[in-house]
């Protein structure tokens, strides 16, 4: 069902995206490695999902790895190792130097050096083979270890390709525009990046939907103008009222509260790492208010009380662009790129980060 909360996996529970399935497989056959992106809950992992299940009708052998929280290359091994025992279609592997090979399926020998073992595994596939890594963002930190086996595997192994999911930072911004030492550099993989729905898409997203439940549904204004067609949040709605049995009105506040949560992790999350976190919070809370450079820099300083030069405020910017959490709309003018976006509090987090920071 359409409101089914789970990423779909085939095409008849995908709604609006036939093109894009169409085009990544495309690419796939044709030797293209492909990176899908987009912001939270565009549905960036159902397309993965459909077009792996629908490649392995095809004759690939196809294996979906979810790199959320895997920032090693031994955690991405294991994780490589598990999915290829429990699929039910045995890769044919050549593996002999790093890995034992017994009835329950492959295991990594005593001693066997990571990068190495990696590599052996991904040139020793000798079938056609489509390998999803979905949040593939995670594995920045070992990006340049990550990169050489790739490129390693590109040049050698043409039987192996990859799809790739993540926002637009470290080792994703690396894949799409490789420096000319990057052992990727004039391969880069085929972008596909994902949009939220029209509003006519969004209604008929609704309607077919609510049919599919045998719910009675007219409130399409509302929804559609505050949830801006993000598919994610318009099947949590549509969980919520055509599953669940909430009212509209208590629906759509249960979708922005959830949804609030999860931005709340996801910004969370991309502050990990950063140091003026504040910095960061006061953009994206200035921006419900106002999107022209010169508004958001005067507005941001007076926010937190201090003078920023333009190459730090912008070096935020774009960070927040990469992450998807901001669209730069034109030239000089950015705006919030999901709606959820405009509910959270952002005062609340930003006196949190500066008491973290005394």
């Amino acid at each position: 069902m359409l409101f089914d909360l789970h990423p779909k996996e085939t095409r008849g529970e995908l709604f609006g995206r036939d093109e894009e399935v169409e085009y990544v497989k495309r690419q796939v056959r044709a030797g293209n490695w492909v990176i899908i992106g987009g912001q939270r809950g565009i549905g960036k992992t159902s397309l993965m999902k459909v077009v792996l299940n629908e490649l392995s009708r095809e004759g690939f052998r196809a294996i979906y790895v979810n790199a959320r929280g895997v920032t090693t290359l031994r955690d991405l091994l294991m994780m490589l190792i598990n999915e290829i025992n429990r699929s039910r279609l045995k890769l044919r592997l050549n593996v002999s130097l790093n890995f034992i090979v017994g009835s329950a399926g492959i295991t990594l020998s005593r001693g066997s050096r990571v990068f190495n073992s990696l590599l052996e595994l991904l040139l020793s596939i000798d079938e056609d083979t489509v390998i999803g890594l979905d949040e593939v963002q995670e594995l920045s930190r070992v990006s340049g270890q990550f990169l050489r086996i790739l490129g390693n595997v590109f040049m050698s192994n043409p039987r192996v390709s990859f799809i790739f999911t993540g926002s637009y930072i470290g080792l994703v911004k690396t894949l799409l525009k490789p420096n000319p030492e990057s052992p990727l550099y004039g391969r880069p993989p085929v972008e596909v990046k994902l949009r939220p729905f029209n509003d006519e898409l969004s209604r008929e997203f609704l309607r077919r939907g609510f049919k599919e439940s045998g719910v009675q549904f007219n409130s399409f204004d509302i929804v559609v103008d505050r949830l801006d067609g993000v598919v994610g949040w318009l099947t949590l709605f549509g969980n919520y009222h055509g599953i669940r049995s909430l009212g509209v009105d208590e629906a759509l506040r249960e979708t922005i509260n959830e949804g609030v949560k999860i931005m709340i992790n996801e910004i969370e999350h991309f502050l990990e790492d950063k140091v003026n976190k504040a910095l960061y919070l006061a953009i994206l809370s200035v921006l419900k208010v106002v999107n022209r450079w010169k508004d958001i820099k005067f507005a941001v300083m007076a926010r937190l009380g201090r003078e920023f030069g333009d190459r730090e405020l912008l070096n935020a910017l774009n960070a927040l662009i990469n992450y998807n959490f901001v669209v730069k709309v034109r030239e000089g003018e950015y705006r919030l790129a999901d709606p959820i976006l405009r509910e959270v509090d952002y005062d609340k987090l930003i006196k949190r980060y500066l008491r973290m920071d005394d």
